[in-house]
């Protein structure tokens, strides 16, 4: 890789992507949707292209002579669902057709979700990439049609697919709450009585298969659109805590003892609908609602990395345990708890 476009360079996972291609020495263009979240990427040498996912046609020019893009851009979570789907599905479509009418097309490295293939329902297996999506979110259903936007048009260029679970570690947003809710009420909720295995990783971690995918990762088929090739789920498989488990965990790292109290979905469907609409009504979205509960409430989200581990050589880099007390001394380090 010589010069990489990023989608969401200021987001979570897209600002240590960033920052390991600069590490690199790649020249390093980012789409931002604000420049005032990208102040941190001034003064780095790095080509600053302001727009929005949904409207390609104004920034394009911009991935000429580019060998590389990775797509981390894409909402996690938005008001109305026709939001989900033009976000992280029709603007898919619409990167992919720029990239493939370039005089030499570009690796695309496309950061889908866990949540496009779904749950497995038998809690003792690990789900494959081989596997039949069976999405059961609005989010899940909206990542699997971007994957779906890169098939109809895998012969066209060379796009991987990268699917995650949760990732966690400096800046992120989404393990937060957990850690303040431990460290300030010594509290973990569970949804339903549900307590489903996870699929976790380390956003170093990630990083570090991103960057292999993009390097020698296997490309999507143009001829057999069901073969999942090219997909690779992101996970550190030798551990699936469930999320009671992660609670109990997390609290080890802040050095707090925890309560796991099971929240009944009587009082948990209501709750995430009236967060939900608050949050709507100010104009913004929640990450708590229905749509996440039916998220929390699946069987297993345990996953396998057999195929990253094979074919590039995908290796976490520390334990489990270690990255957890990681994040909470950093979030201490700065004032998240």
């Amino acid at each position: 890789m010589k010069t990489v476009f990023v989608t969401g360079a200021t987001g979570f996972i897209g600002r240590h992507v960033v920052a390991a291609l600069l590490d690199r020495g790649c020249e390093v263009r980012c789409l931002v949707r604000s420049q005032q979240r990208a102040s941190h990427l001034h003064g780095r040498g790095v080509r600053i292209v302001g727009g929005m996912l949904e409207d390609v046609s104004h920034w394009q020019a911009h991935l000429a002579g580019c060998d590389t893009v990775f797509h981390i851009g894409g909402l996690v979570a938005a008001r109305r669902r026709q939001e989900l789907m033009a976000t992280n599905a029709a603007a898919v479509g619409s990167l992919a057709d720029a990239c493939a009418a370039l005089p030499s097309p570009p690796v695309l490295v496309h950061l889908s979700s866990l949540a496009a293939s779904g749950p497995t329902l038998d809690a003792c297996r690990l789900r494959s990439e081989a596997d039949p999506p069976s999405p059961v979110s609005h989010y899940g259903h909206s990542k699997r049609a971007g994957e779906r936007e890169l098939v109809r048009r895998a012969g066209r260029l060379p796009a991987t697919i990268m699917r995650p679970g949760i990732v966690f570690g400096p800046y992120d947003k989404n393990l937060v709450p957990i850690y303040q809710m431990i460290h300030w009420m010594r509290l973990h909720l569970l949804m339903g009585f549900h307590n489903p295995r996870l699929s976790l990783l380390h956003v170093s971690d990630l990083v570090d298969l991103a960057l292999a995918a993009a390097d020698r990762g296997q490309r999507m088929a143009a001829d057999d659109p069901l073969s999942a090739r090219g997909i690779y789920n992101a996970c550190d498989d030798r551990e699936h805590p469930t999320y009671a488990d992660l609670g109990r965990r997390v609290a080890e790292s802040l050095r707090r003892s925890v309560i796991v109290l099971p929240l009944p979905l009587t009082l948990a469907i209501p709750t995430s609908y009236a967060v939900e609409q608050f949050w709507n009504l100010c104009g913004q979205a929640s990450i708590v609602s229905p749509d996440k509960l039916r998220e929390a409430t699946a069987t297993s989200w345990a996953a396998s990395a057999d195929r990253a581990r094979e074919q590039l050589g995908f290796a976490p880099a520390t334990a489990l345990d270690t990255r957890l007390q990681e994040t909470a001394d950093w979030l201490r380090e700065h004032k998240r708890l």
